[in-house]
């Protein structure tokens, strides 16, 4: 009996237009609070504040550095700043330092 294989699992599927399920959330989220943000400022607060904020929502979904969605390297930079770190070297290898025996004349 032959199974088939899965194959390319590592590529995300197109589900809505062009667009992958999670590129069309970061999407429709940044729509979202552009749209209050326009009903309940108007338009100058929207491009005040709507215009920087859908440039984030459009990063978010679309920017990919080494492979990898910016919203991974965020959360790896907020976990590097906010957990402690601490380095301390410590030596696995014993060194047995003979000293030769000094001769007395």
């Amino acid at each position: 009996m032959r199974f088939q294989l899965p194959q390319f699992i590592e590529t995300e599927v197109k589900l809505v237009g062009p667009f992958t399920l999670r590129q069309f959330l970061w999407i429709a989220a940044g729509a979202a609070l552009n749209f209050i943000i326009f009903t309940i400022g108007g338009l100058t607060w929207f491009f005040i504040l709507g215009l920087p904020l859908a440039a984030i929502f459009l990063a978010l979904a679309f920017v990919k550095i080494n492979e990898l969605p910016l919203i991974n390297y965020i959360a790896y930079a907020l976990s590097y700043i906010i957990n402690p770190h601490k380095y301390v070297y410590k030596n696995d290898q014993k060194e047995n330092i003979q000293v030769p025996p000094t001769q007395q004349p």
